[in-house]
């Protein structure tokens, strides 16, 4: 038989999902080498494994796009004996084979404003991720999912798939590690950002649901002279924090990066001197287990998914508490035994998170439903 995987997020510039999927890519075919696999790809993005078993084909269509939705049938050839595996929240129609659905978590089904900043395009977005997650989660053979909080709210919206969820944890890889030479990181990181001065980091995407604003109020009121505030971001970088660090008075002294290369973001994280994620909400929060990895201090919000991923190795304030993320901010600056003691026990809290695992418990789960291709044949979702 045959395992699809769309892995059109794995494009040039891979968001959260996009590092999911290449890191499960890369795996599977090494956990299954008598298995033929096809990945979906986007154009220009290099193959993702270089077995012989590996078809890859180009898939013109954007990702979340209506032919997505309409029917993955439209973008490729999907046989009746296939497995096809779609690691981005959405189920389409005209599905002739077992389907697998990764939902990360449910905020486009709750928190649409927190996903969508825009309200004349909340009415598009939410009936497409509506009716593509709900499709998911009462169709698709079995439900991946990056934590046991998003399994938990997975549940609590769609009671019928308590049976089909499977947590598979998301990871970093080991290029997310303690520098060799703290010097030589600082140096790469200081080219990156055109300055040397300590900082504090901001790691994701710039939308509502991560909270950047708060970080922002924090670090304004935390007034901490010659610390900077960073904000690495994907999509419309500084849109909307602009205008308020310059009401806040702090303008000067917080930069704006884009998507960097792998090798400086890693530089970034180790040379921080904390990292923050007061995120509102999140499926798993991929930041903050990778500034753990890299020895970074960690500070974020109290909610489900980051409590389960950081243990006691991060720093958990109230959500939207912005006078305890200022407190934070400061006394990791006061109280350097405190932020190494963070910082120590991150390292080894990332150590229980491993890509190699993921990928092995994604594979028992193509290989259960596999199993029973015959039956699941019959009740292939439409």
């Amino acid at each position: 038989m045959r395992f699809v995987l769309d892995a059109r997020y794995a494009g040039p510039r891979p968001s959260g999902i996009g590092n999911y999927v290449r890191a499960i890519a890369a795996r599977l075919p090494a956990l299954a080498p008598n298995a033929d696999f096809e990945f979906w790809l986007p154009k220009g993005t290099e193959p993702l494994s270089a077995s012989p078993r590996v078809q890859h084909r180009t898939v013109s269509a954007p990702p979340s796009g209506l032919l997505t939705l309409a029917g993955p049938s439209f973008l490729g050839e999907l046989e009746p004996g296939d497995l096809f595996h779609t690691p981005a929240n959405v189920l389409g129609f005209h599905v002739p084979c077992p389907a697998l659905v990764t939902v990360h978590d449910t905020m486009w089904l709750e928190h649409l404003a927190w996903c969508q900043p825009r309200p004349w395009l909340r009415p598009i977005s939410g009936a497409y991720f509506g009716i593509g997650i709900r499709r998911a989660l009462r169709h698709a053979a079995r439900i991946l999912t990056v934590s046991q909080a998003s399994a938990d709210d997975i549940v609590r919206v769609e009671p019928s798939a308590a049976q089909r969820v499977v947590v598979v944890p998301n990871a970093h890889e080991a290029c997310f590690r303690t520098p060799e030479s703290r010097d030589a990181a600082r140096a790469l990181a200081a080219d990156t950002l055109g300055f040397d001065e300590p900082y504090f980091l901001v790691v994701g995407q710039n939308q509502p649901s991560k909270g950047h604003p708060l970080a922002l109020e924090a670090f304004a009121a935390a007034a901490l002279s010659g610390y900077r505030l960073v904000f690495v971001q994907r999509l419309e970088v500084g849109r909307g924090l602009h205008r308020l660090a310059q009401r806040l008075g702090v303008a000067e002294r917080v930069h704006f990066s884009e998507a960097v290369s792998l090798e400086r973001l890693v530089s970034l994280y180790q040379s921080a001197s904390a990292l923050l994620q007061p995120s509102l909400a999140e499926g798993f929060g991929l930041p903050a287990l990778e500034g753990m990895a890299c020895g970074t201090p960690v500070i974020a919000h109290d909610i489900p998914a980051l409590r389960e991923v950081l243990g006691t190795a991060g720093h958990l304030v109230p959500v939207g508490d912005v006078n305890a993320l200022s407190q934070a901010l400061k006394r990791v600056v006061l109280e350097p035994p405190w932020a190494s003691e963070l910082a120590a026990r991150g390292v080894e809290r990332a150590r229980a998170f491993s890509w190699d695992r993921a990928a092995e418990l994604t594979w028992q789960v193509y290989s259960e439903v596999a199993a029973r291709i015959p039956e699941q044949r019959r009740a292939a979702p439409r």
